[in-house]
């Protein structure tokens, strides 16, 4: 039969594969017992061992040693030839001692001298291999052959008081030069520490050194680099140390029992220790939106306890003060105020983008996220509510053409992400409201579709009480297009004017100011009728008419434009104000004549007049003098050379707060 018999019984293999062939391992009693006599099998034996120690050549074949060793096994005197192994192999150890001893050994010489003794032991207990397999029955207090080896060894050598120092000052300081840069003989080392392992003295005498030498090479050497890196190069520095102490560890040193503790120690050295000073110089990198290295430092603060922590409350004093400064407002400015939604949204993105690629899209991150923007967004009540409303209404109306129904979803998914961290939920209900009355009464939303997606998302959040009175006023508009359809349909005679009203419930649409009119003969007529037809059919009722909503399609001709007739669409004020231009074009019509013809209160009739004759684009009246501040002595012309390319041209109305320029046509 065949047996193998390898260093891998010791230590995950080291040396080639000896292979032994034995006839037998078991026999009742000599096989030569006519000529057996265990003196001469002893001496034999004793000789071979000899031999082997003392690189003499064995003066006797394997298989005749093997068949002495079972004859002496069964001659039962296993005592007596262990008893001679023992003694033979403690000679052969002290005869090793005086060079281990020796003040000029070097590891290398020491790691020859362990392979060898391996060897050559590994040689004996093939030739002993079934008195090996004898001594656990013969005597449980027996070691095995190898086992007694390791322990004469560890004994008479590498515990004597002259030589471990020795030896492990060598291991220690080849570590410390590999660690400054020096290359070494890693096979060399792996010897060494596999030699320790083999004889159960690694973890007593070398890893505990090491990790001592360990914690004091990098603590000296954080020290110096703190203060010279920037926290970049600093967390390259670490990484790359960890890296070689991985490296390190797979080379040649144990893994299994001292991965674990030089791991911590580097961590605590370089990262534990000096993680508060490292995030508080952090700003940088979160600041120019550095994700490989913010993605290095979260790994590596994720190494120690409260190292993310300290990275996450760092990421939310830094989110506060970006948005504070975005929310803040302390010169007033309208143009700062008009973007600020979109640089909230913008900013949002930009930090959920660092979330996910700089901190492994943690989700105490995004937390801390939410927590800032609710703080900072609510330390300034009111304007972002009122800023989130007009900012949707910019993109609700009919003037935004540029987004797609799958930009214009995300961006009111957008609006709903800011719209949960505002406490002022009411303030933002009022500003929406108002925005969406004038979206629906003017016939400019985008989209009905989009403007009931926005109001399902907005009941989906706060509940239908919060969205009542909206879904209240896209009922009224509803039913308002059927009624003027049934109207025009009542009509026997068709009107010149083609006229739709909207009539909205007062409890469900924004309040707003009673302002009286003069209106022409004819619209007077048509808004009578109205008012019968109306009443015919809601009894008890009553209609109140508001101009300030109104909006009118204007037809003029300009000498610009022969055979092309504009259409100006504007609002009913403006309509009112331009009808006092039917007259001759080269007579003007002065600001008292046209207050008293109109009737429009003179606060909103200076703003009508200034849209009319200041607006950019828009000045179809010439205005002398030209002045901000209107006087009964203003006249105004109609604007013969006024130009446009459309054919229908939209009139903007002025804003109380808003500013225009008055300068010559």
């Amino acid at each position: 039969m065949s047996l193998t018999t390898s260093l891998h019984d010791r230590v995950n293999g080291m040396q080639p594969t000896k292979r032994i062939s034995l006839k037998s391992l078991f026999v009742s009693e000599p096989k030569n017992s006519n000529h057996f006599t265990f003196e001469k099998a002893h001496s034999k034996l004793r000789e071979a061992t000899f031999a082997v120690f003392h690189n003499k050549t064995i003066p006797y074949t394997l298989e005749e040693l093997y068949r002495e060793v079972e004859d002496v096994c069964a001659s039962k005197m296993v005592p007596v030839l262990y008893d001679t192994l023992e003694s033979l192999f403690t000679v052969y150890v002290n005869e090793l001692l005086p060079t281990f001893l020796d003040e000029s050994l070097q590891l290398k010489k020491a790691s020859q001298i362990w392979e060898v003794y391996c060897h050559k032991m590994l040689m004996i207990r093939n030739i002993f291999l079934f008195l090996d397999r004898q001594l656990p029955v013969v005597n449980p207090k027996y070691l095995c052959l190898w086992d007694l080896a390791l322990n004469l060894f560890r004994e008479h050598i590498l515990t004597h008081n002259l030589v471990q120092p020795k030896i492990l000052k060598q291991l220690l300081d080849q570590i410390y030069e590999e660690r400054t840069g020096t290359t070494v003989d890693r096979q060399l080392l792996r010897s060494i520490v596999r030699m320790h392992m083999d004889l159960q003295l690694y973890q007593k005498d070398v890893q505990g050194p090491l990790l001592r030498q360990s914690q004091q090479f990098y603590a000296e050497e954080a020290d110096n680099l703190i203060k010279q890196l920037s926290v970049s190069d600093y967390l390259a520095y670490v990484n790359r140390r960890l890296s070689e102490e991985e490296e390190r560890l797979n080379a040649y040193l144990n893994p299994t029992t001292t991965r674990t503790p030089l791991l911590a120690t580097l961590d605590s050295e370089l990262i534990a220790k000096r993680m508060e000073y490292l995030v508080a110089n952090s700003l940088s990198l979160i600041r120019d939106r550095r994700l490989d290295d913010l993605h290095l430092f979260y790994s590596l603060l994720s190494r120690v306890n409260g190292g993310v922590d300290l990275l996450r409350a760092r990421f939310r004093t830094h989110v506060k003060e970006v948005g504070q400064a975005i929310v803040d407002n302390p010169d007033k400015s309208t143009e700062k105020d008009k973007v600020m939604i979109q640089s909230l949204l913008d900013c949002r993105d930009s930090l959920i983008q660092l979330i996910n690629l700089g901190f492994c899209a943690d989700p105490t991150f995004n937390r801390a996220l939410q927590e800032a923007f609710e703080e900072f967004i609510n330390n300034r009540p009111n304007k972002p509510a009122e800023y989130l409303a007009k900012y949707l209404d910019a993109h609700l109306r009919t003037g935004n053409k540029t987004q797609t129904d799958e930009e214009l979803e995300r961006i009111m998914d957008k609006a709903m992400v800011l719209f949960r961290f505002i406490y002022g939920k009411d303030i933002f209900e009022a500003f929406y409201t108002k925005e969406l009355a004038k979206r629906l009464l003017l016939g400019k939303s985008a989209s009905v579709d989009a403007e009931k997606a926005m109001l399902s998302k907005l009941k989906q959040e706060c509940g239908p009480n919060y969205t009542r009175k909206m879904e209240t006023m896209f009922q009224d508009i509803e039913l308002s297009r059927q009624l003027s359809k049934n109207f025009r349909a009542a009509q026997q005679t068709p009107y010149p004017i083609d006229f739709n009203v909207n009539v909205i419930s007062p409890a469900s649409w924004p309040q707003y100011p009673q302002l009286a009119a003069n209106y022409p003969p004819a619209m007077l007529s048509l808004r009578e009728e109205f008012t019968k037809f109306y009443l015919s059919h809601h009894q008890g009722r009553r209609l109140l008419y508001e101009p300030s909503l109104g909006t009118c399609v204007v037809r003029a001709d300009f000498p610009t434009s022969p055979g092309v007739h504009k259409e100006l669409q504007v609002s009913e004020f403006q309509a009112l104000i331009l009808l006092q231009f039917n007259g001759p074009v080269d007579v003007p019509v002065s600001y008292a004549a046209i207050a008293e013809a109109t009737a429009i209160e003179k606060t909103q009739l200076d703003r009508t007049l200034l849209s009319l004759a200041a607006g950019k684009g828009q000045k179809v009246l010439i205005m002398k003098p030209l002045s901000l501040e209107m006087s009964p002595d203003h006249q105004f012309y109609f604007n013969t050379q006024f130009q446009h390319r459309l054919i229908r041209i939209k009139f903007n109305q002025i804003q109380l707060k808003e500013t225009v320029s008055v300068s010559p046509l």
